[in-house]
């Protein structure tokens, strides 16, 4: 076929489909009007034409292909229109040519639905691949991130037990000063932070999983934001009032959820209005946590991309809206991203643990 010699020609260049439109309808032209000339519709070799609707619906978008599929139709009237006067006059010849045309349409039809079909299941295939590329992607960076956080907690241990053992041999001196005093509390936070780091690594490595109630997990988030971020304006709504309901999670759920507050926070200082709203709440499919703040407008394909792939760190949103993002995942739970009137709303949601409802 026409179209295949010329692809044939240039194997590494990509027809566009305004050419490719064009040389199939020259090709269904030529053919209809050879077949016309002899026999027309009652010509045996009219199924050669559905060729050329097979490889419009696989090449072409659906609406080109659409557009030969009728000129194809069109033509095949006109040939009944073209059948000699002889033939016109016989019943049976004529009801054989109608009876060909209405089998070649309702072939191409049918064609053009498969075709359809297997196009659509194919790009649907092709998106979900997609996905999981940009997912392990992903998650080959967030590994980079683990190992270089463990190397660098290994690292901050030797210094810090030398921290202690001279804070210790200064105490021991009485020299302790209003500055030693302050060293030390200091350096109490950074032993706590190590001990912690430790807790979630030995966590996941034995993949333990823990029951955090509602109510005690909304408190936990106000403690740690109090610790991380004293200066921050955050005003708390819950109406997570009761006590009995639970998630299932292991100890990254905490500092997934204190991050993204934290970006939160960050993105609200360099705006007009400084107060962080975060609101928790509890519907029938899981428990729910809002946080609003003013910030910068963004594309939409940047929010619709927001903890799937990395953005640089002046935009506010890096690395913890990936760790989010993908902590909350490993939950069963979803994180959601809109900008409405100057307003960012992070959601983020997570199933109740129904286990001992």
């Amino acid at each position: 076929m026409l179209l295949l010699m010329v692809m044939a020609c240039k194997r590494q260049v990509r027809l566009s489909p305004w050419l490719m439109l064009c040389l199939l309808t020259l090709e269904v032209i030529g053919i209809n009007t050879l077949i016309a000339l002899n026999g027309a519709a009652s010509n045996p070799f009219n199924a050669i034409l559905l060729v050329p609707l097979v490889l419009a619906f696989m090449l072409l978008p659906l609406a080109y292909a659409g557009g030969l599929l009728i000129l194809s139709i069109i033509a095949q009237f006109v040939q009944v229109l073209l059948l000699p006067e002889h033939v016109q006059h016989q019943g049976m010849m004529q009801e054989h040519s109608y009876a060909m045309v209405g089998s070649f349409i309702l072939t191409s039809l049918l064609i053009a639905t498969v075709v359809c079909y297997f196009h659509y299941q194919i790009a649907d295939r092709e998106h979900i691949l997609q996905k999981l590329r940009e997912r392990q992607l992903r998650d080959e960076q967030l590994l980079a991130i683990g190992t270089a956080a463990a190397q660098l907690t290994h690292d901050v241990a030797t210094p810090a037990q030398s921290i202690r053992l001279l804070l210790e041999e200064g105490a021991e001196q009485q020299r302790s000063t209003v500055w030693l005093h302050a060293l030390e509390q200091q350096f109490q936070r950074i032993e706590q932070q190590l001990r912690n780091w430790r807790e979630v690594a030995d966590d996941v490595r034995e993949q333990r999983i823990h029951r955090y109630k509602l109510n005690e997990l909304t408190d936990s988030l106000r403690q740690l934001m109090q610790i991380s971020r004293p200066e921050a304006e955050i005003q708390w709504q819950s109406q997570c009032n009761d006590k009995q309901q639970s998630i299932l999670a292991d100890r990254t759920l905490l500092p997934a959820l204190t991050s993204v507050i934290i970006n939160a926070c960050e993105a609200a200082l360099k705006s007009n209005n400084k107060c962080v709203l975060v609101s928790t709440n509890i519907s029938k499919d899981g428990w729910h946590l809002q946080i609003e703040n003013e910030g910068k407008a963004m594309p939409e394909e940047a929010i619709a991309s927001l903890g799937s792939r990395f953005f640089p760190s002046h935009e506010g949103h890096g690395i913890g809206a990936v760790l989010t993002n993908a902590t909350i995942e490993k939950f069963a739970g979803k994180v959601n991203w809109q900008f409405k009137n100057g307003t960012m709303i992070t959601t983020i949601y997570l199933p109740l643990d129904n286990t001992h409802a």
